[in-house]
């Protein structure tokens, strides 16, 4: 698994890169967890439970994943061990969304009864 912004799709990692610099203009340090996977890292962040779906943004390039500092210090890279009260999320979320990007605290709000699909770091390109 990457953490490379280098890792992303040219026409996506100038969001990545511009709501990383909105993060600390927010003064919101963060931690880049995961900007591109293989297959194999998909299926097996689908078996941890940490993904939902058998083919992800990431493995294309175009989706990253962040963390508050601070939350990242308490509980790691694990994002099912990440506190959903930590403020910093929704700015994270607002930021994205205002740069036109998805944001991964959405999910599973379009689709009644298809779980909590609640992905607080994540933000991804709409295609």
């Amino acid at each position: 698994m990457s953490r490379l912004l280098s890792d992303l799709n040219g026409a996506f990692r100038i969001y990545a890169v511009e709501l990383i610099a909105l993060c600390a203009q927010e003064q919101i340090p963060v931690m880049i967890i995961c900007t591109r996977r293989t297959a194999e890292e998909q299926a097996e962040a689908v078996r941890r439970g940490s993904s939902r779906v058998a083919h992800s943004k990431h493995q294309d390039g175009l989706a990253i994943d962040l963390c508050p500092y601070e939350e990242f210090s308490l509980h790691g890279p694990d994002k099912l061990a990440w506190s959903r009260s930590e403020p910093a999320w929704t700015r994270i979320g607002a930021l994205a969304e205002d740069l036109g990007l998805r944001w991964g605290g959405r999910f599973g709000e379009s689709s009644p009864g298809a779980g909590d699909g609640w992905d607080p770091g994540h933000a991804e390109f709409k295609t």
